[in-house]
């Protein structure tokens, strides 16, 4: 587990944007120009924590060190974004967070609506935009999985909604949950917002804070990104089934099993194949994180 983060610095702002990244020069570019472009009249700062990157991640965010409130984190020592975050955090002196991710980017308003919902909840999250940065097949890929817009915060898992990406949170609240939990490599940010509910805090959606959620872009990339997600899938099941978190029956998986191979066998198109290859690796994924938690969630 995590240690809560604790403020550092001294000078504080209403609201801190934290952004860890690793290798994300191909967009965090796109991310830091939507952030200039905020008109907020709050006072805010944008923690950009390096997860050792290799590229020219770092060299990208330092050149918007004029345009932005911009403090750049080192956070190699090791990998894990809830790492990387949490030790963001503990530089960050605003009272409200916001997380987003280096490949997305926010839309124009979106930090005013966010920092004005933090007013009134404790736990936000945006709504998402799935077309703007997805070229259509890449979408399909995704339409099985993503967030439903009209009703984004149905239960994960049997359990509880979740917040993964563009996620507001007051300062209090993520301290009291001891931050992210960094044994988790991936779905950290639902197990986060599982203990924020389970001591009392809501998740609310924000509609007028939009974020531009950009998925993988090539099949290799979509396939290695459900392996490893879904690889946690069985240590969020080890954790959290006495609160209900539901798996499925044997024969449910031999029935997903049939129907894959029966449409990977029939699909023509890259929109046909693209969501046949995200769940084969959620299902490898589950399959291999079984295997390594020592617990059955296939």
């Amino acid at each position: 587990m995590s240690t809560a983060p604790s403020r550092e610095t001294s000078a504080a702002v209403e609201v801190s944007v934290v952004i860890p990244f690793r290798n994300a020069a191909p967009h965090i570019q796109d991310q830091l120009e939507a952030l200039a472009q905020q008109e907020f009249t709050g006072t805010w700062e944008v923690i950009a924590v390096d997860n050792g990157s290799s590229d020219a991640s770092r060299q990208i965010a330092d050149s918007f060190k004029d345009r932005l409130n911009l403090e750049i984190v080192d956070a190699a020592e090791r990998a894990g974004a809830a790492w990387a975050t949490n030790v963001g955090v503990r530089k960050a002196s605003g009272r409200k967070l916001i997380f987003i991710d280096a490949d997305d980017e926010v839309t124009p308003g979106y930090l005013s609506a966010m920092a004005a919902a933090l007013d009134e909840y404790d736990f936000v999250i945006s709504a998402f935009d799935h077309e703007t940065l997805n070229p259509d097949w890449v979408r399909s890929a995704q339409e099985d999985f993503s967030r439903d817009p009209e009703n984004p915060l149905v239960d994960h898992f049997g359990v509880l909604p979740s917040a993964g990406a563009s996620v507001g949170i007051a300062r209090s609240v993520f301290e009291d949950v001891g931050g992210f939990p960094e044994d988790f490599p991936r779905m950290y940010d639902i197990a986060m917002s599982w203990e924020v509910q389970f001591r009392g805090t809501s998740l609310h959606q924000v509609p007028d804070a939009v974020y531009r959620v950009r998925h993988r872009g090539t099949f290799r990339d979509l396939f290695r990104q459900s392996v490893a997600g879904a690889s946690c899938a069985p240590l969020l099941y080890k954790r959290y089934r006495t609160a209900g978190m539901r798996r499925r029956a044997v024969a449910e998986v031999f029935r997903s099993w049939a129907r894959l191979v029966i449409k990977l066998t029939k699909a023509r198109t890259k929109a046909e194949l693209a969501p046949l290859v995200v769940q084969l690796g959620r299902e490898l994924g589950r399959l291999h994180g079984s295997l390594r938690h020592t617990v059955f969630f296939p």
